[in-house]
């Protein structure tokens, strides 16, 4: 878990948004979220005590409502997620299900990874490495979305993806084969 708060803190402090810990925790609701998904999927992972796992599975779930509230973003201890993670901005964000995202991943608002029904088969999503995920796009269902993968603004994904394809509209089609190198560091 530490380990990857550590890389997860990295990827905010590379982008420039503040150089301390203070400051990252009080003004980056994104970050919130991160720390509360860390929490939780180390409390799943990791069996404690009957007394012990009850208290703490009844303060996370406070805790984890009272993020979702703060910052409208959604991340269910369930989902896995690489170190490194970002999300650019807040709000209307769900992770969800049994979604699957790999390391130096970005996020942004308004974004949907959620379980569907597609191509006759029930599942989430899952990601590569170093997936760049555009404001209000949606991937639904049992997708990959490979290494390099750049969503544009508010697609609607359905379909697999080559590594470094850009992919954008309603429903997605690939655009290029540039990547999301240029929008992660």
């Amino acid at each position: 878990m530490f380990e990857n708060l550590k890389a997860d803190i990295g990827r905010y402090r590379r982008y420039g948004d503040n150089s301390s810990l203070p400051v990252l925790i009080f003004h980056q609701q994104g970050l919130w979220a991160v720390i509360c998904y860390r929490i939780g999927r180390w409390l799943l992972e990791h069996r404690l005590p009957p007394v012990i796992r009850q208290l703490a599975s009844g303060c996370y779930q406070l805790y984890w409502k009272s993020v979702q509230v703060a910052t409208g973003i959604y991340i269910s201890p369930t989902v896995k997620i690489g170190k490194g993670f970002y999300v650019a901005h807040f709000g209307q964000i769900f992770l969800g299900g049994e979604t699957v995202i790999g390391e130096d991943c970005n996020v942004a608002q308004g974004v949907t990874l959620g379980y569907a029904y597609h191509k006759g088969e029930w599942g989430t999503p899952s990601c590569g490495d170093r997936v760049f995920i555009s404001p209000g796009a949606k991937v639904i269902g049992p997708v990959f979305l490979a290494n390099g993968t750049l969503v544009g603004a508010n697609a609607v994904v359905k379909m697999d993806t080559e590594e470094n394809a850009v992919v954008a509209g309603v429903p997605a089609k690939v655009l290029s084969h540039k990547g999301s190198a240029e929008f992660i560091s």
